[in-house]
């Protein structure tokens, strides 16, 4: 455990009453730190975290960058962006906070939900939340000017070689079927045909699967451009409609 770690972790047994010994003990055991602390921070915002949600991380924020940037430059008013596989909300709420949008928010997990109606709370934004299966052609879809989505792509066997805090998120946020493409394969031609024209699609993939995701992408007609992360690894699939 880094020292940065125990010093969070003192600063919670202060807040919540609970003991440092019993704090520590949950770390050692793999309990991630965010879900001890109950929140986390994305993109300078703090959000609420727990058991059934995926933990944001700092290479979702290029969603964020990309989305600001686009808006920026088709001086858009208040455009409608849909957040697909949304759990905690960190995108579409991160989004709200930045710039003058209209979020909607598409997430099937009830305990993921729980989380996201708290963070729309904490943030004081309004947030239109669907619960349902982003796969599910049935899903009412709206015409959009944004097309956002992080959603499980890890392979089966990256689901074996699991870091043992990982192993407490949900795997439904995490396991994208025997390749990790599953996902890709539908989500691009079924939700792309709601996209308006001149709109934004973009993406979050694996290491190592932009190749293939933008091969996906391409086949449901859009021209993808990737997006590297902090790290030089290919990240975001994006295209303009």
């Amino acid at each position: 455990m880094s020292r940065n770690e125990e010093k969070w972790l003192k600063e919670h047994a202060k807040k919540s009453g609970e003991s440092l010994e019993s704090l520590i003990e949950r770390r050692e055991s793999g309990e991630p730190l965010q879900y001890i602390l109950g929140e986390w921070e994305f993109y300078g915002y703090t959000f609420k975290v727990g058991k059934g949600v995926l933990i944001p991380r700092p290479e979702t924020e290029f969603l964020v960058d990309l989305t600001k940037e686009y808006a920026g430059r088709g001086a858009l008013d208040a455009p409608l962006i849909y957040d697909l596989c949304a759990g905690s909300g960190c995108v579409g709420i991160a989004l709200a906070n930045e710039i003058n949008c209209e979020v909607i928010a598409v997430e099937i997990s009830d305990e993921a939900i729980k989380y996201l109606k708290q963070n729309a709370n904490l943030h004081k934004r309004r947030i239109r939340i669907i619960k349902g299966d982003v796969l599910k052609p049935e899903l009412e879809i709206i015409k959009a000017d944004v097309m956002l989505v992080n959603p499980p792509y890890l392979t089966k066997q990256e689901m074996l070689e699991l870091q043992e805090e990982i192993k407490h998120e949900p795997e439904t946020a995490l396991f994208g079927g025997e390749d990790g493409l599953d996902f890709y394969r539908k989500l691009f031609k079924l939700w792309g045909g709601a996209l308006k024209q001149g709109g934004l699609f973009a993406a979050e993939v694996g290491d190592g699967q932009a190749e293939k995701v933008a091969q996906l992408m391409k086949s449901a007609g859009f021209t993808p451009q990737i997006k590297k992360d902090y790290s030089g690894i290919d990240r975001i699939i994006y295209a303009i409609k």
